[in-house]
């Protein structure tokens, strides 16, 4: 993967933290990583609660069709 030099500013415990870390790319990148998938997993979240309603009343709508269905 190509990689790519970018600068950042950080609070001064997190500096000292970074500047202590044998590896302050490898922690930056799971840090971000880690954080990303915290956001996509909350717009998911968020997704399925503002299609809930949608489904349920889809579902119900639906409900009366499948009990006439034999398996």
């Amino acid at each position: 993967m190509a990689k790519k030099r970018i600068t950042v500013t950080v609070d001064e415990d997190v500096a000292e933290y970074l500047y202590r870390a044998p590896n302050t790319s490898a922690v930056v990148c799971e840090a971000v990583r880690g954080y990303r998938d915290r956001q996509l997993e909350k717009e998911l979240e968020a997704a399925y609660r503002e299609d809930a309603a949608k489904n349920a009343e889809i579902a119900a709508e639906w409900e009366s069709a499948d009990a006439e269905v034999e398996e």
